[in-house]
């Protein structure tokens, strides 16, 4: 998905991630639909290397076969597509295998293969010569006819091959923030790996992981927020990395960017700090306060980051720069000094805020307390005009509220709940799931919209671990439906 390709809000499809369930309720990816498609991708792969009658080629065959016949047992047939970058089983995004298995969508393009249809008795022999016109070079797919021609040629009856096309946009696509959150992070492990070894960024990822993303953002805000609001970590990981891009996008959105806007900024969230790969590990993650000497050389990433991203083609460019500014703050006083220019970019204005607090609401370092998000919704406000722009700043705290999806908070007659849901209209009036009576004791949780319910109060924000609440569990969402 390029910059210039993509397609505009109104007409682009999105998309739903499937879970399987077990039959106790649970969930578990043995029985996901995707899996068939890993499976063909493993025969393909091996069968490549070693040929279709080989040993371990059998083996791995014959896993893909009980997979598909396992998955189908309960189905008359599975379409598989592609459309741009991502696989698509019926009308949910293959993230992940989308990811993973890029080369082996690039060479389906190659040889027009945009669909795959498995319908119920296939039998093994089929699923061999499917891999064995997958493995055809192009000219020799072409020469048979087409795909298609040659599969029916070698006898498959219980196997469709088709061209490319995009989904029908009738069928109410979704995305499962859970699953573009983890390819995202795993995007980021990438990109970081990718410039500690001097080599040049692939962000074909990135673009694919940010669409979904903006695609989420388009369905459910709410759902997106609660995902990266789960502090079990500290700033220094990737998951700083997605949910400051996570949170850069929800305000790209209120000011109404374009969707090429909206994945500049993305990007540029998501390798803001990309220069820390040249700080040495052991000061990154100290556990007591830094000495001078380490904390210059953690404000070095700023300059180590622009100079990785110095390169790159097109809008993305601006990554550099909001790498080299985003701890440069409103007014100039921040670092490195800036003295070329009278204000920073507005990526850069827009990216600071959502630096600062995930950070400050994630640090657990011995010297220094997480921020509550209340409080670090006050030090915004508090310092707008001087270290946050003071528009950026006010829009976000429209978007997150003075109590954030995620903060643990006291309620007037003593109840401890979870912030679920951001005010629309009210920011300090929120939906609260409560999960504790006032004496302290676990509850039957249930939720207060306090908008609605206008008795009602939030009295303090709490500090979740010192009040021993999950957060994840209040925050936790059924997953989609099984298809």
């Amino acid at each position: 998905m390029t910059e210039s390709s993509t397609p505009a809000p109104a007409t682009r499809p999105t998309a739903r991630v499937l879970w399987a369930a077990t039959p106790g309720g649970g969930r578990t990816r043995s029985r996901r639909p995707s899996q068939i498609l890993s499976a063909i991708a493993r025969a393909r792969r091996t069968a490549a290397l070693f040929g279709l009658d080989h040993p371990v080629v059998l083996e791995t065959m014959g896993e893909a076969h009980a997979v598909i016949a396992q998955i189908l047992a309960s189905r008359l047939s599975l379409r598989f597509s592609i459309y741009e970058d991502a696989f698509f089983v019926e009308n949910t995004v293959l993230l992940e295998e989308s990811l993973q298995l890029y080369p082996m969508l690039l060479e389906m393009r190659e040889r027009e293969i945009g669909t795959i249809e498995l319908h119920a008795g296939l039998e093994l022999v089929e699923l061999r010569s499917l891999v064995e016109v997958l493995n055809l070079p192009g000219p020799d797919v072409r020469n048979r006819g087409g795909a298609a021609a040659a599969l029916e040629k070698l006898g498959v009856r219980h196997v469709s091959l088709g061209p490319a096309g995009p989904p029908r946009e009738d069928l109410n696509l979704k995305v499962d923030p859970r699953e573009a959150y983890r390819a995202a992070l795993h995007v980021v492990d990438e990109l970081s790996f990718q410039a500690s070894r001097d080599v040049p960024l692939e962000l074909r990822k990135a673009r694919l992981v940010l669409n979904s993303l903006m695609d989420i953002i388009a369905q459910d805000k709410v759902a997106l927020l609660g995902v990266s609001a789960l502090k079990n970590y500290d700033e220094d990981t990737a998951h700083h990395s997605v949910n400051v891009s996570v949170l850069s996008l929800l305000m790209g959105e209120r000011f109404e960017l374009s969707r090429i806007a909206m994945t500049t900024v993305g990007l540029a969230a998501l390798l803001h700090d990309i220069g820390k790969v040249r700080v040495p590990r052991e000061v990154l993650t100290k556990a007591g306060k830094l000495t001078s000497e380490e904390m210059e050389m953690v404000r070095r990433h700023t300059l180590f980051g622009a100079h990785i991203l110095r390169n790159l083609p097109g809008l993305a460019r601006l990554a550099m720069v909001v790498a080299f500014e985003h701890h440069g703050n409103y007014n100039l006083s921040g670092y490195p000094q800036i003295t070329a220019k009278k204000e920073l970019h507005f990526l850069t204005r827009l990216i600071q805020v959502a630096d600062f607090y995930d950070a400050a609401t994630s640090s657990r370092r011995v010297y220094h307390r997480a921020m509550l998000p209340n409080e670090a919704i006050k030090f915004i406000l508090d310092r707008a005009g001087k270290i946050f722009d003071p528009v950026v700043a006010k829009v976000f705290v429209q978007l997150l509220g003075f109590y954030p999806v995620g903060s643990v908070v006291e309620l007037d007659r003593g109840e401890l709940g979870v912030v679920v849901g951001s005010g629309e209209r009210e920011v300090a009036r929120p939906v609260v799931k409560v999960v504790r009576s006032r004496t302290g004791d676990p509850i039957t949780p249930y939720t207060l919209t306090l908008a609605e319910e206008r008795e009602r109060r939030i009295v303090r924000g709490v500090d979740s671990v010192e009040a021993g609440i999950d957060t994840t569990a209040a925050l936790q969402r059924e997953g989609p439906a099984v298809h």
